[in-house]
């Protein structure tokens, strides 16, 4: 190896000055193109992604479910849409994504946002609450129909999803919250009530649930902007969701989550509501159509909003898709990406808006 750069020198040394000027060329270009591929860039992209079935029955299997159902029924051909998320690209994919109208291009701030570790323990518990969430949403709504169906559950407590840098309420993503300053709490609102009473200055104890031990941390609330109203409000700097615990044994049918979820986020909650409600009724509510949604599933039966939404749009129009349905925030959002894909290709599906879940199964219904 030595002495062939030592004969490389030796040419070089020889070597005309044009010769040695287009080398030179040659070097910095290749130093300039394993600069962009390899230094990072504080930017976050969105790019599309792909489709997945959600729920399997004793007659519907798939490799990807994420909740099975122990009947004989179909869970039908519903499936969530995601996209693949990309935190400190390299410099070559900033530009690249910049050419393309698919990917969402965004500033990524190290002080603030969460880095890909805490986005992942985030993803992980929302995806964890949405498929709760989206039982209990699609028992119910299917014991309405066949009161053979039947679910019991109850208020765990308040799940903490992720934790501001500058927080002062000593939590950790994964807490659960379950009393402030001793006194307990029934619900959200309730979490709420207590906590408005104390101000910025106050100091207060949180119970919390931490690796399945109790333990007491003090919290205070801070002044956070709000960027809509552009005023300050006292918040605890962490996002949360309430916790449901629902007891199979008074559960009917029975159902399995899969242990090794295939992915993150709770964006899929509407669409898995859907499958598993289909799993539990005789009647296919799909009526044989391919169905792709997005959108959150609340507990009171709205759809929630989600990000990424021209990025599922898009990956939608990859697949033979004949619904697609979105919820009521997101609609503007989806219906201006479903018509910039109409200049290159009719796009398959119908898009459809949604408030809640009964609008999902009425629009069903209502097709031919």
């Amino acid at each position: 190896m030595k002495a062939i750069f030592r004969d490389l020198l030796s040419w070089f040394a020889n070597a005309k000055p044009f010769k040695k000027c287009l080398v030179l060329l040659l070097f910095l270009i290749h130093v300039f193109l394993l600069a962009i591929t390899f230094v990072k860039v504080d930017y976050e992209v969105l790019t599309p992604g792909s489709i997945n079935p959600i729920v399997a029955t004793n007659s519907q299997a798939n490799d990807y479910w994420v909740v099975k159902i122990s009947t004989d029924n179909r869970a039908g051909n519903v499936n969530t849409v995601g996209v693949y998320q990309h935190i400190r690209v390299s410099y070559f994919q900033y530009l690249i994504s910049k050419l393309s109208p698919k990917h969402d291009v965004r500033v990524y701030d190290p002080e603030t946002d969460l880095s890909p570790d805490e986005e992942i323990i985030m993803g992980t518990l929302q995806k964890e609450y949405s498929i709760v969430d989206a039982l209990i949403v699609a028992y119910e709504a299917a014991k309405a129909k066949n009161p053979a169906v039947n679910i019991e559950y109850s208020f765990a407590g308040i799940l903490v999803l992720w934790v501001r840098k500058d927080s002062r309420s000593n939590l950790e993503p994964g807490d659960l919250i379950t009393k402030i300053d001793g006194r307990s709490f029934g619900d959200a609102e309730g979490f709420r009530t207590i906590l408005s009473e104390f101000s910025v200055d106050e100091t207060f104890r949180l119970t919390v649930l931490r690796g399945g031990k109790e333990t007491e941390v003090e919290a205070r609330k801070m002044l956070i902007k709000n960027e809509e109203t552009n005023e300050y409000e006292e918040k605890l700097g962490v996002g949360t969701h309430e916790k449901m615990v629902i007891d199979p044994a008074k559960t009917t049918p029975k159902f399995q989550i899969n242990e090794k979820l295939q992915s993150r986020g709770p964006s899929g909650g509407a669409m898995m509501a859907l499958s598993i409600y289909n799993a539990l009724l005789e009647e296919d509510v799909t009526k044989g159509k391919m169905i792709i949604g997005t959108g959150t599933i609340n507990l009171d039966g709205s759809v929630g909003a989600i990000g990424g939404v021209p990025q599922k749009i898009a990956t939608a129009a990859m697949y033979a898709a004949d619904v697609f349905f979105v919820g009521e925030a997101n609609y503007e959002e989806a219906l201006e990406a479903y018509e910039e894909l109409k200049h290159l290709f009719k796009p398959g599906f119908k898009l459809i808006e949604v408030k809640t879940f009964s609008d999902i199964i009425s629009e069903l219904e209502a097709l031919s």
